[in-house]
């Protein structure tokens, strides 16, 4: 989806990223407010059996003239009354309407939606991008309308600490764009932003030991216990899921393109030069690899409270297993 065009009267908004759906409306809504300070807001779910007597009440005239926000949701359902009401107000919009449509996409209300496309309705994109790239590229726009850049390493460890959920990144996007002095943004802007996030730090710190930096994941994982022992279950976690792909990527054909690797790992493409230099680095020693994955089932119960009554660990005996755990797999043989 794009910010960037202008706001219709009649507006087709296409697609399931609710984020999108809300820019869309938000969009529509502001310009009616332009015009009209006062203009009312009303929302109709389409599958209502009443929703068709709803909608002509919502787009009908009032004694003071004011201007009417109405957004349909969810026309794929329609009843017979909105689909009715919809196809009668499209054909001659009154002047003092402003009408939002959302349609998740697909075949489903094919017929009403080419009646409203032929009455002129605006439509806007509002599907999910595809994960991976296309979600980077949409968190690179995002920068881009608060007019800041970012570098493609901030980039990648923005997606990396929030994956492919969009409503995050914009988020993010915008409080880095707003906290950060310079530019370009860069990862490290990205690492100290998310500090203290235990699913973030988690992650870093999964990949820390898998790089095997010892020193540097002891040191993520001590700051981030500082703030608590609600670390202990996302580091295992992330070094757990680390783990899967690492030897995931082990099992696939050194000749495999990056694009074959990240398909099959389910990874972005990016994270698989990180992969398989993580491999490079245990493929040598596998042995202590599996011992690692061993230890790791271990600490997964002890950070979970424990398997018998009594056997929970406190924040302290939980930091103890964990940096064990790490110096375990994370420092290389001497």
């Amino acid at each position: 989806m794009t910010r960037t065009a202008a706001a219709a009267r009649l507006t087709l908004a296409i697609g399931n990223e609710s984020l999108f759906i809300e820019r869309a409306i938000t969009a529509v809504a502001q310009a009616a407010r332009k015009e009209d300070p006062n203009a009312q807001r009303f929302v109709i779910n389409a599958s209502d059996e009443d929703g068709g007597m709803q909608l002509m009440e919502a787009c009908a005239p009032t004694l003071f003239g004011d201007t009417s926000v109405v957004v349909v949701e969810g026309v794929d359902n329609s009843s017979e009354g909105v689909d009715a009401a919809l196809r009668l107000l499209v054909a001659d919009l009154a002047d003092h309407v402003w009408l939002v449509i959302t349609h998740p996409g697909g075949v489903k209300g094919k017929n009403l939606l080419e009646a409203i496309r032929a009455a002129g309705a605006q439509q806007v994109d509002c599907a999910a991008p595809k994960k991976g790239r296309e979600t980077v590229d949409f968190a690179s726009k995002e920068f881009a309308v608060h007019r800041r850049a970012i570098t493609v390493d901030g980039l990648n460890a923005l997606h990396e600490a929030l994956g492919n959920d969009i409503r995050m990144l914009a988020s993010a996007a915008s409080q880095l764009s707003a906290d950060v002095d310079h530019d370009p943004i860069t990862r490290e802007d990205v690492a100290a932003y998310f500090e203290g996030v235990a699913e973030v730090s988690g992650f870093a710190i999964s990949d820390a030991v898998w790089d095997r930096r010892a020193v540097d994941a002891l040191r993520m994982l001590r700051q981030s216990m500082m703030s608590g022992d609600s670390i202990a279950v996302p580091t295992v976690s992330a070094m757990a899921i680390g783990l899967r792909q690492i030897v995931r990527v082990a099992g696939m054909s050194p000749a495999a393109s990056e694009a074959d690797v990240a398909r099959e790992v389910a990874v972005p493409p990016w994270k698989v030069k990180q992969l398989r230099r993580q491999w490079a680095g245990w493929s040598g020693d596998q042995r202590r690899l599996a011992a690692a994955a061993v230890a790791l089932a271990d600490a997964d119960v002890a950070a979970k409270g424990g398997l018998t009554r009594g056997s929970a660990l406190d924040p302290e005996q939980k930091l103890l297993a964990l940096e064990r755990l790490v110096l375990l797999t994370g420092a290389r043989r001497t």
